[in-house]
């Protein structure tokens, strides 16, 4: 799996082709000419807990479901019951 890092708004995108067209799934700039490299650790990509998406790590540590949009902050923003 290969990232780029969009110029233009700073978040990752993931593909399995290095040569075809990319689009910048958040602001939709052309990312075909900037260089690839190699996703990293599979911890930054997980499943989604309401729909089984895709979830993606943002540069602020936030994870975003792909295809539901769910945004999960990390334990400390869990509400805690008692």
């Amino acid at each position: 799996m290969l990232k780029k890092v969009c110029p233009n708004c700073g978040q990752a995108s993931y593909s399995a082709s290095e040569f075809a067209l990319w689009i910048c799934p958040s602001c939709k700039h052309n990312l075909q000419y900037i260089p690839t490299e190699p996703a990293g650790a599979i911890d930054d990509i997980t499943e989604c807990f309401w729909c089984d998406g895709r979830m993606a790590k943002m540069h602020d540590g936030v994870l975003v479901c792909s295809d539901c949009g769910w945004r999960y902050k990390g334990k400390e923003s869990e509400v805690e019951e008692r």
